[in-house]
């Protein structure tokens, strides 16, 4: 990568950058890592590696897609604390992208919730999690575990199919599978409204209960 982009001015400047990528990615001393193959690496360690390798072309913007869903959850701390080092140390802006909104409440300053590849509801870390406003973030946030009993939500489970990306029905994209679905949700494609401050949603009951 540092070829491609003409980063390196000599081969000497090449293993100078790489050094220091995965030192800042937690491989110390980087002189051990240099040579091994991934089969001698741990999870964890390939895991840095990979950052390691963003890293080096220096990023303003990194994109972690789901990057400790594989991971020991001992393991999954320790990368997503070094993320958040190398967010304030480098100021690095991460777009994270996972299923596990249990983690991105760690992890996120913003949330935006997607379904079938369009934003359903996005807002503030805590707006999100504390007060969410569409049927399926609330489905997501249901089967959360609660480290409080009496904090847990009562679980939705979703019914029937996710749709076929590639065929979405017509209106709302949810309605085959949300439990409170109306007869206008076949027929109209709800945009995002602001509920409060930033924090949006797009679902017509919502829409409704902030147009009255």
């Amino acid at each position: 990568p540092l070829d491609v982009h003409g980063l390196a001015t000599s081969r000497a400047d090449r293993e100078a950058r790489v050094i220091a990528a995965l030192e800042d990615a937690g491989l110390k001393p980087a002189t051990n890592y240099l040579n091994r193959l991934p089969h001698e690496l741990s999870g964890g360690q390939r895991q840095r590696v990979v950052i390691a390798g963003a890293l080096v072309l220096e990023p303003q913007v990194l994109l972690a897609d789901e990057p400790v869903s594989m991971l020991d959850v001992s393991i999954r701390a320790e990368i997503l604390n070094l993320l958040a080092e190398l967010r304030q140390t480098r100021g690095i802006s991460i777009l994270f992208i996972t299923h596990d909104l249990g983690t991105v409440g760690y992890f996120a300053d913003r949330i935006a919730v997607m379904y079938l590849g369009r934003i359903v509801e996005i807002g503030a870390t805590l707006d999100v999690l504390q007060n969410p406003q569409h049927p399926y973030t609330k489905a997501l946030l249901s089967v959360v575990p609660a480290p409080n009993p009496r904090l847990r939500r009562q679980r939705i489970i979703l019914q029937g199919e996710t749709p076929n990306p590639i065929a979405i029905p017509a209106g709302c994209r949810f309605h085959p599978r949300c439990p409170v679905a109306e007869a206008r949700c076949r027929e109209r494609d709800p945009v995002l409204v602001d509920v409060d401050h930033g924090h949006e949603a797009a679902c017509l009951l919502v829409e409704g209960i902030w147009d009255s």
